[in-house]
């Protein structure tokens, strides 16, 4: 054996025998079948788990560099049945041509991988949020609330759920039971997400089946009023108004009760006082005019023309010539069928 091959077998044997404790490297499953380590005494010098470093001079010929020593091709340090051309460590029988260790960087951990004799970059992250071991901070979250973070690999994470959170989000609108006219209960959420005060919003005008009605006053010459109705419908809106009931009309005979269509006196207390009282002598006539003549039927029947005297009716004859012409003022016509009393 050459002196330099018998002095690297010597170093890997006691590097081997030296080493002891976990080295962080894992290996992989695809080197779990490969035999245990035997030991070759044609082997060269090489460090279990150093980095692969250039070699000065540079290597030539059917040589390989590895770990700072030029070896031939097909060489096997550690004798785990992994070319040393594609063993990521070959100081180490444990470490094949797959394996995985840890790393890190100033933004947290990670983990470099061997493949076919060569370890990729360490996967830990190069830019970061915050550095490890920095205090944990707090964000607001949710309806109001607290959440707690860590930094973990760079990044800031979530520690736990949010915390201390309401019932809503400002500006919640949340809708309740009908209310009042055709409304609708409604509470809004507050800047510091609890529930306002419950109201009634979008009421209608009235309240269904409410009946409106309007009165005016009549311009024929009896007087008297008309009127118009309106019902509230099941929105809580007004429908139309009805047609005016229309106004009463001077009849006829001004002085029998009613005004009838016709009636032209227009100057006829009888008819400007509503036939005040039943029509027997007696009755009120306030507010007509003093002197006044009509001619109604009386509540036995008969039909008798009166005057207004002082505030009252005053029987003048029974059964009138002519009740009809017998108006407003005197004339033959309210004096007594058959009568020739001069002035009756």
């Amino acid at each position: 054996m050459e002196p330099r091959f018998a002095s690297a077998l010597i170093a890997l044997l006691l590097a081997a025998g030296c080493a002891s404790g976990g080295d962080g490297v894992n290996p992989r499953d695809r080197d779990a079948s490969t035999p245990p380590p035997t030991f070759d005494a044609d082997v060269g010098d090489m460090d279990a788990g150093d980095p692969p470093s250039p070699c000065d001079p540079p290597c030539v010929g059917d040589t390989v560099c590895r770990a700072g020593v030029c070896e031939p091709v097909g060489m096997d340090a550690d004798g785990d049945g992994v070319d040393a051309t594609v063993d990521c460590d070959d100081g180490d029988p444990t470490v094949g041509a797959i394996a995985d260790r840890d790393c890190s960087s100033a933004c947290g951990t990670g983990v470099e991988r061997c493949t076919d004799g060569e370890w990729s970059e360490c996967t830990a992250p190069l830019t970061c949020d915050c550095a490890d071991g920095s205090p944990p901070r707090t964000l607001d979250c949710g309806m109001c609330g607290t959440q707690r973070q860590v930094c973990a690999d760079g990044a800031w994470v979530d520690d736990g759920a949010c915390m201390g959170e309401g019932p809503c989000s400002p500006g919640d609108v949340d809708m309740g039971a009908t209310c009042g006219m055709c409304g609708r209960e409604e509470r809004r959420c507050n800047a510091d997400c609890s529930w306002g005060a419950w109201s009634c919003v979008a009421e209608g005008v009235c309240a269904a089946g409410e009946t409106d009605t309007e009165t005016r006053t009549c311009a024929t010459s009896c007087g008297g009023t008309e009127t118009r109705s309106r019902t509230c419908n099941g929105s809580c809106g007004w429908g139309a108004f009805s047609a005016w009931s229309g106004c009463p009309s001077c009849g006829p005979v001004c002085g029998d009760g009613t005004c009838e269509g016709g009636e032209t006196c227009s100057a006829c207390a009888d008819c400007r006082a509503d036939h005040l009282g039943s029509g027997d002598g007696g009755d009120s006539c306030a507010g007509v005019p003093e002197n006044q003549w009509r001619c109604v039927t009386r509540s036995d029947g008969f039909r008798v023309s009166q005057v207004c005297r002082s505030g009252a009716w005053v029987n003048f004859n029974l059964t009138p010539r002519d009740c009809n012409a017998c108006v407003c003022t005197y004339s033959l016509a309210c004096c007594q069928a058959g009568s020739t009393t001069p002035g009756c």
